[in-house]
C-alpha cells in the first residue's frame, strides 16, 4: 500500500494562463455579430487557435476550447467558467 500521495504536476503555469485570458479579451473586445460579413475572411477558429498558442503543444481539451469561443461570443456570461477550468489545468 502506498500511503505517499502523488503531486499532480500542472498542465500549465500562471503565466500561460494570463496569456490565454488577454488574448480571450483581445478577440472578445473586437467581435461583433456582424464581423464575418465586415471581415469575409473571418472565423472564429482562428482566434480560437490564436487564442490557444501560448499553452505550447499542451492540449487542453475541448471543453476549454469550447469555453474559449464561446467566451469570445459572450464574455459576460463564460469568463467565470474559462478563468475556473484555465485554473484547473495550472492547479491554482
Amino acid at each position: 500500500m502506498n500511503t505517499v500521495s502523488e503531486a499532480r504536476t500542472p498542465l500549465i503555469d500562471r503565466s500561460q494562463t494570463e496569456a490565454v485570458l488577454y488574448r480571450v479579451a483581445i478577440c472578445a473586445l473586437t467581435w461583433h455579430p456582424r464581423k464575418a460579413d465586415a471581415d469575409p475572411g473571418y472565423r472564429v477558429e482562428d482566434d480560437q487557435r490564436w487564442c490557444l498558442a501560448p499553452l505550447e503543444g499542451a492540449d487542453p481539451g475541448l471543453p476549454i476550447r469550447v469555453l474559449v469561443a464561446a467566451t469570445i461570443h459572450d464574455p459576460s456570461r463564460y469568463r467565470a467558467q474559462l478563468v475556473q477550468a484555465l485554473s484547473a489545468l495550472a492547479d491554482e
